[in-house]
């Protein structure tokens, strides 16, 4: 019987031992687990004197994500200028089709005015051209409309791109660590998307 609660009490104290490890890695999990509640608790409790590398690092990751941020605006510009670019070759092949087009309707009213040539045939002629150029025309529209709204989008990007251009100039590390230690918000931020999502207009 004695060694019968020997080898029980052995067995509870494997068990709760087992429990203690288990729960003590649970713990040390939660509390170095990067961004967990824990590790977020943890580093608002370091001293302000202790967080300098921890502020200039916070600083220079604010200031890629607003580079990274201008570099995305400025490849949308690029897009649209390249837009706006090629928007212009096309008007400008319209506009020759519309030359092109209004020199064969003035042949064919010349060839009318003459006597020439088969009078139902002339008829069909012009009325094919005419009806050519108002298809060009129409699309002559819609392209310089394109134009237009591409050149507003074009103006704003680059306002946008000056503008963030002089915020990222006028950042400073000491001003930043001054907010960091006075306000009470943890220290660890959310990473910006870095992906190919749409870009912010």
């Amino acid at each position: 019987m004695k060694r019968f609660w020997h080898v029980n009490l052995a067995l509870l104290i494997a068990f709760l031992f087992s429990i203690g490890c288990e729960t003590t890695r649970n713990i040390q999990k939660t509390i170095t687990s990067v961004g967990s509640p824990a590790y977020r608790e943890l580093i608002t409790q370091v001293p302000a004197e202790m967080k300098d590398d921890v502020y200039k690092a916070e600083f220079d990751m604010k200031v890629s994500g607003e580079k990274l941020k201008l570099a995305k605006l400025k490849n949308k510009l690029t897009v649209n200028q390249q837009n706006y670019s090629d928007s212009e070759v096309d008007l400008a092949k319209k506009y020759y089709k519309e030359a092109e087009i209004t020199l064969e309707i003035q042949k064919v009213e010349a060839i009318m005015k003459s006597g020439l040539g088969e009078n139902k045939d002339n008829i069909k002629s012009l009325a094919d051209l005419k009806s050519k150029k108002l298809r060009t025309l129409a699309d002559r529209i819609k392209i310089e409309a394109e134009l237009e709204t591409t050149k507003l989008v074009i103006s704003d990007l680059l306002k946008q791109i000056e503008a963030r251009e002089e915020m990222i100039k006028d950042m400073n590390m000491d001003e930043y660590a001054d907010e960091a230690e006075e306000s009470a918000e943890d220290i660890i931020t959310e990473p910006i998307e870095t992906g190919n999502q749409e870009q912010e207009s």
